[in-house]
């Protein structure tokens, strides 16, 4: 009735006032509202045409489209009044428009009416359950100061009963379906809210929702994820929609606002109806913190995900809100923790931001990964003087590999299959891309220091042969400080420097090329084989004698380039006779040969350098004294338990034995 006479009085203040006052040029209104701070009063202000009519327009919850009569403008189109918020059933967050001079007049911006506390404005902490049949819910009411409530209507008691305890409001849900509740204060009918209640089938899963109670800005739009249902979305009602907009795309509930203070809650189900949830919303301001992440730039690559912690406003709900490019990379959000999942090469930017307003942006680049991997260098970084090269060897991706960039003038790169060569020209620093065929990249960061001529560098050998667990030392000499520049594989060896000596121990069998510098000087490259620890196998009769066998019992045929465990032997012995001065390695090299010499020198053996019959036993004589040796088949076996084939079987090795010392003589004698 109320709202009825307003209406009314206002179509006949237009038709007295209108046509009368429709000579003044119109302006458009202002209007402005504030709490007073007094009971539900707020102070009206609103300005334009002198001597009209004021209309105040708005959507009352429970009744609709409102036009009220306030007034009219001063001589200098000035109005303002103070109102009861509760008399014309306005509520916090509800969108108010001023009009003047008529419904057809000009017409304000739209304002949210300002948060009132009053007894007699009754709040609800929620205004939409979704509860299953036989289960309950409880719904907390707000100023109701000493008045009791009571259920003013139930639209479908059917589906659910509403029982009463002072402050608190209990849903029970029936059968499946959906109610509207209504609650009032007794003695106040003016603020009667509403409660939308949905009740699934007993035993009925919720919606799930990323996120049920949001904080939404002006300007902002929330995204919040569903799943669950069908699959197939769309909204049941929305307790507030002045305050709080809100739409479907997809399993996406986008949220918005155009006010600062007010709440609604949105009941989201799927489209047969049989599953929903609720997600509450409230109206806020822009938060000033930033938002910051643990790496602004990040790279991935295809097929691979990368994580990035995000750091802002505390309390908030952080989320994605756009993707430049989301065929390029995945985003994915969850709490403060960002998911990046590349899918094809490319980059993208990708904005994230708090329910508070306040947003930031990141880079992502996607590389391409082919099927054999990341590439990858042996070294990422390389330090070299002037006039030194060095070999960067490539593996992963996908070949041919491709360099470029660089600085010419301070290195320069050669590319053969897997081994990239660096030479440094002059003095700076250089970066190198190098590429796999499908694409993705590396970079090789160069460094050029300037060498030092007058520096002499050189190391005892700059070839070292060994076996798996075989180390070896290199005397270094110069006139600087020694380090090592490079290794090109140090899973098959590792190469350490100590003063002026340089150790390498044999890991893995293969070649790795090792640099050694002198500060301020020249480099030289050391060239490293390690070979299998595999021992030579000498075969032996199935059965053979027992015999009185020495500590250790020379047998085979040794040369320059024999290596196995009777090498190392070998020159343990020499060394124990003073003629071998080096580290046994069991390799059969130029140290190794010119010791048998001298040991051959000593004991009236021809010096040819190879250890032959009469070489064995001398060696035997002095690991066993008391054993015989020329009793003694190079098997281990008594010549006088030997059979037939046996027999057979040592001439045969005789004879390649006489045959590989005839060898040696005529390489010695030229012949």
């Amino acid at each position: 009735m109320k709202h009825t006479l307003a209406l009314a009085l206002g179509v006949v203040l237009i038709g007295s006032f209108g046509f009368a006052y429709s000579v003044f040029a119109t302006v458009t209104p202002t209007l402005s509202l504030s709490a007073t701070g007094t009971s539900d009063n707020v102070q009206i202000t609103i300005t334009g045409d002198p001597n009209v009519s004021v209309l105040l327009s708005y959507t009352e919850a429970g009744s609709g489209p409102q036009i009220v009569s306030l007034g009219s403008t001063n001589s200098n189109g000035s109005f303002s009044e103070v109102v009861s918020s509760a008399t014309y059933g306005l509520t916090s967050g509800t969108l108010v428009t001023a009009m003047l001079n008529g419904t057809s007049g000009p017409e304000s911006p739209t304002v949210a009416w300002p948060t009132v506390t009053s007894a007699n404005a009754l709040s609800l902490n929620q205004n939409a359950v979704v509860l299953n049949a036989g289960s309950s819910a409880t719904i907390t009411a707000t100023n109701i100061g000493s008045s009791s409530l009571y259920v003013s209507s139930n639209s479908n008691p059917s589906v659910a009963n509403v029982s009463i305890s002072g402050s608190q409001i209990t849903v029970s849900g029936n059968t499946a379906g959906s109610t509207t509740i209504t609650l009032c204060q007794v003695g106040n009918t003016t603020t009667c809210p509403s409660v939308s209640a949905v009740v699934e089938q007993a035993g009925a899963s919720q919606l799930s929702l990323s996120q049920t109670n949001a904080s939404v800005v002006s300007g902002q739009n929330l995204p919040i994820t569903i799943s669950g249902g069908n699959g197939s979305y769309e909204i049941f009602n929305n307790s507030n929609a002045n305050v709080i907009q809100a739409s479907i795309s997809g399993s996406v509930l986008t949220l918005s606002t155009g006010s600062t203070s007010g709440s609604s809650s949105i009941t989201v189900c799927s489209s047969d109806l049989a599953e929903c949830g609720v997600v509450t919303a409230t109206a806020g301001s822009t938060s000033s913190v930033a938002i910051s992440f643990s790496n602004g730039a990040p790279t991935v690559s295809t097929s691979q995900s990368t994580t990035i912690n995000i750091y802002g406003p505390s309390g908030v709900q952080f989320y994605v809100s756009s993707n430049s490019s989301p065929s390029v990379v995945q985003a994915n959000l969850s709490g403060t923790t960002l998911t990046l999942t590349g899918i094809e090469a490319g980059s993208s930017t990708i904005s994230v931001c708090a329910s508070t307003g306040t947003c930031s942006m990141l880079t992502a680049t996607v590389q391409y990964v082919a099927n054999g991997g990341n590439i990858a260098l042996s070294q990422n970084t390389l330090s070299l003087l002037s006039g030194q090269n060095t070999n960067v060897t490539i593996s992963g991706g996908e070949q041919p590999y491709t360099i470029s960039g660089g600085t010419s003038s301070v290195s320069q790169e050669t590319l053969n299959g897997t081994t990239l060569t660096v030479y440094g020209v002059a003095p700076g620093t250089s970066s190198v891309n190098v590429c796999s065929a499908g694409g993705g990249c590396i970079l090789l960061l160069v460094t050029v220091n300037g060498a030092n001529a007058s520096s002499v560098f050189s190391m005892s050998q700059n070839n070292v042969s060994l076996v798996v667990g075989q180390n070896s030392t290199i005397s270094l000499s110069g006139n600087g400080s020694y380090y090592l520049s490079s290794n090109t594989t140090p899973t098959v060896a590792s190469v350490t420097v100590s003063g002026s000596s340089a150790v390498v121990d044999g890991l893995s069998p293969g070649n790795t090329n090792a640099t050694i510098c002198e500060s301020g000087g020249s480099c030289a490259t050391l060239i490293v084989t390690i070979n299998s620890a595999t021992p030579t196998t000498v075969q032996t009769s199935p059965t053979p004698t027992t015999v009185t066998t020495p500590a250790y019992t020379f047998t085979e045929y040794l040369a320059p380039g024999s290596q196995d465990a009777e090498v190392t032997e070998l020159q343990n012995v020499l060394a124990s006779q003073g003629d071998f001065s080096a580290t046994a390695t069991g390799y059969y090299g130029d140290q190794t040969e010119a010791a048998v010499i001298k040991f051959q020198a000593d004991h009236d053996i021809d010096q040819l350098g190879v250890v032959g019959p009469a070489t064995r036993s001398a060696l035997n004589q002095i690991e066993n004294t008391t054993a015989s040796s020329n009793t003694t088949s190079s098997s281990g076996t008594s010549v006088a338990n030997m059979t037939l084939s046996q027999l057979q079987a040592e001439v045969q090795s005789l004879e390649s034995q006489l045959t590989q010392v005839l060898n040696r003589i005529s390489q010695l004698t030229g012949q």
